[in-house]
């Protein structure tokens, strides 16, 4: 073998190291995403696991807008739904961001607003600005409305997968 190992040697650290990097900075099967344009502004909703925004080692940081939907609180989130907002290619840090979400196939349907806040990743900075929030959702297909600054909303669909 001339000094290379073979692969089954080396699985369980590979196991153990995917294991202590946090879901946050790892794709999973649950992230979703879509993308549109809402006025001047290009938008990227993504669906991912429950984010935490305290405790010693934050994912999050909260600077702006609702309060953040804690993973430990009485909601119990299950995703972290939020839109990343670019315009002319530039991230945007400062915009009004309404998301509304139903279920898919259902005109009829109400639309649940989610309390969007604006936050950014802890460790990188501002320069990865998003709005949005923990938020529980069952698995299925919905309409996602977004809109910014009071543009016309774009419709983005999404199909989020059973957790668990």
């Amino acid at each position: 073998m001339h000094g290379l190992r073979p692969y089954w040697i080396l699985a369980p650290a590979l196991a153990l190291a995917a294991a202590v990097v946090p879901a946050s900075t790892r794709a999973t099967e649950h992230d979703v995403s879509a993308s549109g344009k809402t006025g001047p502004y290009e938008v990227t909703l993504e669906v991912l696991p429950p984010e935490t925004f305290r405790g010693d080692h934050p994912a999050m940081a909260w600077d702006g807008g609702f309060k953040p939907v804690r993973i430990d609180g009485p909601k119990h989130p299950n995703h972290h739904m939020v839109v990343f907002v670019k315009r002319n290619g530039e991230p945007v840090e400062y915009a009004a961001v309404e998301i509304r979400f139903r279920p898919a196939g259902e005109p009829g349907a109400s639309w649940t607003s989610l309390p969007v806040a604006r936050m950014h990743d802890a460790r990188k900075g501002r320069k990865t600005t998003h709005f949005g929030n923990n938020v529980d959702l069952a698995a299925g297909s919905y309409a996602v409305e977004v809109d910014v600054d009071g543009s016309a909303p774009t419709t983005l669909h999404v199909t989020v997968p059973a957790v668990g």
